[in-house]
């Protein structure tokens, strides 16, 4: 469709105040193009801004962005802050924030009469409002639209999730489904919990002594808490390993090769006392140090290379590119290729984690796995030298594969005393041309002391608490969009497993643990 046109569409289909200004217009994704996506601003405060997408085919209206927290008034803020409201004004304004979004969906959407089912969900004073279609009553994933209406009735987000193009047909009920009641049990049989400790933040989940903003438990955790099961052969549609992380084994201890055939000595492996340039391989006489930031907990150091002439592009104004210059340019020095970014954790003056932009290198694999395992082996005995103590490594997930790497990444989980802590592990990789860290993602040396020092046992058996687990484990039919094959997405009919309750808003909130100790449910807010 004419670019013309399709400004012309979306300034009718919001108005933009007269003070703002047009800061891109154009074609995005890059080199993926679907839609022309227009940004304005307020010059006074460029956090203000519109931005909205139209499909570059039909001009369809498939994205909406409206920020304007500057100007956000006294009454909307204070109704925005609101934990609690009173039964009636809640009601009145989920009411109100329905009408506006059934209208603006009435007169933007595709099909908005398709559009049978809607649920309705207020999040921090303001209310995110889905449409979907439906089949037998139950919501069709993909479809439709989800807007967000802030406290004050004004539609202020909006995104298209199925394009007139691209529909996928409606399903119809199949003939025969597998019991409701013999496809839990199978579950049942097949559930497992592990051990875990878990950082429990007051804002992420509901649990004895919440007013404490985080706190470290002894949990169980399910190891397969989310299962799709078609409902009509009653199999799942993955391996049981497509639903759980890698497996790991401790570090079994080995004498490094300082010699390798391939490898040059470096410096900051065998220094003494390296510093941290040296250890993240920034050579000082080619490097500057250009920017310093401290949020607190850690410090990050941003070098580039010294004189480097910056290269001029030319591109139009309103461009994607001159947009994200313009906003951004700052920021976006740390995505040049000579960068590099280094972070200490302050509390323990330890490498948190470094990375090179212009880690790939030029040439042929030469190392194999083994080689760069012996190469990150002797990077962590500089950096994390209790490594063993604490990581385990996990199994290389792509092994057989014939296809050569140009790095090879090895990820730790942190254990303590053989207990996994969750959502925490370490990253590593090394290029397979030169034997150079590329990059290393660490963790907090300061957690690993403080949890190392504390003991973890568990009063609660693996018995019991699974007997509790299952107390809350339901079972929900749901149709799930199987684009498994690109040119033929269906729906298919599943029933999965869900251990949850319903608060007094009718928010559902997943059972996330169990207290290995109190054996206390813990919920996901």
């Amino acid at each position: 469709m004419d670019k013309h046109k399709l400004r012309k569409i979306a300034t009718n289909i919001i108005s933009v105040p007269e003070h703002y200004r047009l800061v891109m217009e154009d074609s995005i994704p890059q080199g993926n193009e679907q839609d022309r996506c227009f940004i304005w601003e307020d010059p006074g405060q460029s956090d203000d801004k519109i931005e909205i997408s139209l499909d570059l085919g039909n001009g369809e209206l498939t994205a909406i962005g409206i920020d304007y927290a500057a100007a956000e008034t006294e009454e909307t803020a204070s109704s925005g802050l609101m934990v609690e409201w009173e039964e009636t004004a809640r009601r009145g304004l989920i009411a109100e924030a329905e009408a506006a979004a059934d209208a603006f969906v009435a007169k933007h959407a595709p099909d908005p009469a398709e559009y049978t089912w809607k649920s309705v969900i207020g999040k921090c004073g303001k209310f995110e409002i889905t449409y979907c279609r439906e089949a037998s009553g139950l919501p069709l994933p993909g479809t439709g639209c989800k807007l967000i209406v802030d406290g004050a009735g004004n539609v202020i987000g909006y995104r298209l999730k199925e394009r007139s193009s691209r529909k996928v047909s409606e399903p119809k009920w199949p003939a025969a489904i597998k019991d409701k009641e013999a496809v839990r049990q199978q579950i049942i049989e097949q559930c497992q919990l592990r051990l875990s400790i878990v950082c429990l933040h007051s804002s992420l989940y509901e649990f004895a002594s919440s007013d404490v903003e985080q706190d470290y438990r002894l949990v169980y955790e399910p190891i397969t808490s989310q299962r799709w099961i078609d409902a009509v052969t009653g199999h799942d549609l993955y391996e049981p390993e497509h639903y759980v992380m890698p497996p790991s084994h401790p570090i079994v201890p080995s004498e490094s090769d300082f010699n390798e055939i391939g490898v040059e000595d470096d410096v900051a492996l065998n220094s003494v006392k390296p510093s941290w340039e040296q250890l993240a391989g920034v050579q000082l006489e080619h490097y500057e140090l250009v920017k310093e930031s401290d949020d607190g907990e850690r410090v990050k150091y941003l070098y580039q290379l010294q004189k480097q002439e910056e290269e001029q592009l030319e591109s139009d104004e309103l461009s994607v590119d001159a947009y994200m210059r313009r906003k951004w340019g700052d920021s976006l020095q740390a995505f040049k290729p000579s960068s590099i970014i280094v972070q200490v954790e302050k509390a323990t003056d330890r490498l948190a984690g470094f990375h090179r932009m212009d880690s790939t290198k030029e040439g042929q694999p030469a190392l194999s796995r083994e080689q760069c395992w012996k190469r990150a082996e002797r990077f962590l005995n500089r950096v994390f030298p209790d490594y063993r103590a604490y990581f385990q490594l996990e199994v290389d997930q792509k092994q057989g594969e014939k296809e050569l790497r140009e790095r090879e990444f090895f990820y730790l989980p942190v254990y303590i005393a053989g207990i996994p802590v969750s959502h925490e592990r370490a990253m590593i990789s090394v290029s397979t041309v030169s034997g150079e860290i590329c990059s290393y993602m660490g963790v907090s040396y300061e957690m690993i002391q403080q949890l190392a020092s504390r003991q973890f046992q568990p009063l609660i058996s693996p018995d019991a608490a699974l007997a509790r687990y299952i107390e809350q484990l339901k079972l929900k039919l749901k149709w799930h969009l199987d684009d498994s094959d690109p040119e033929a997405p269906r729906f298919r009919l599943l029933y999965e497993p869900a251990a949850h309750i319903t608060d007094e808003q009718g928010e559902e909130k997943p059972l996330r643990f169990i207290d290995a100790v109190t054996g206390e449910w813990i919920w996901g807010k």
